[in-house]
């Protein structure tokens, strides 16, 4: 074998234990880093003066919110795949935000989790939906104007990893009802576009996403 070959194949070599490596230091900290982020949350709360919880928020960083999703990226200041948030006080949010994240709760499981927003929400907080609207992806695929397998997508879920699966379907009417019964008021539609700033996700999709603003009296 010629020097240049075998440089070669210890570099690879090297390359896969490096990859293993890294797998199983992550298989480690998987656990670890929820913990480590519970442990700084209450500090984290203490200094926010208005709490704005970005449930969901994914891959956005936006630093006006107690960014919260089920995946420990660097900015995520709550790991949970609980909806229900329960290392929150009640009564102390100012908003709850979840972009296209309440179809991937079973309905069954509808009203117990608006009951534990509303009850995390102070007198006046706001609940901000964004989901996909059943009556509007339809209409898009009798069109012509989507394939089957958009349609499907879009109210399934892309079912590419864990959480990315659908469970329930809204129109304005299904979803305004729900939010009643929990007890919110002032329901109406939101535009993203109206926002300061707002985050760049679905909920700027109009023509596929049913956006509902609700209050806590």
């Amino acid at each position: 074998m010629s020097i240049w070959a075998a440089a070669i194949r210890e570099r690879l070599r090297n390359s896969h234990k490096l990859k293993l490596a890294g797998r199983l230091v992550g298989r480690v900290l998987s656990p670890v880093i929820p913990l480590y982020r519970r442990m700084l949350l209450r500090r984290t709360l203490e200094r926010m003066e208005a709490l704005r919880i970005h449930l969901g928020c994914g891959k956005i960083a936006d630093p006006r919110f107690l960014n919260v999703d089920a995946r420990p990226f660097p900015h995520v200041h709550y790991v949970t795949a609980s909806p229900l948030m329960p290392a929150l006080p009640e009564g102390r949010a100012d908003m709850i935000y979840a972009c296209h994240v309440f179809e991937h709760l079973s309905y069954h499981t509808q009203a117990r989790v608006l009951k534990r927003w509303y009850a995390l929400l102070k007198p006046g907080g706001e609940l901000m939906l964004s989901v996909p609207d059943f009556e509007k992806a339809v209409a898009l695929y009798q069109r012509g104007e989507w394939r089957f397998s958009t349609l499907q997508n879009v109210l399934m879920g892309g079912q590419d990893y864990r959480e990315n699966y659908h469970r329930a379907l809204f129109t304005a009417d299904h979803l305004a009802r729900l939010l009643a019964r929990a007890g919110f008021t002032n329901v109406r539609h939101w535009h993203a576009k109206d926002q300061d700033a707002w985050p760049r996700d679905w909920s700027w999709a109009e023509h596929l996403s049913l956006n509902l603003y609700a209050q806590k009296p």
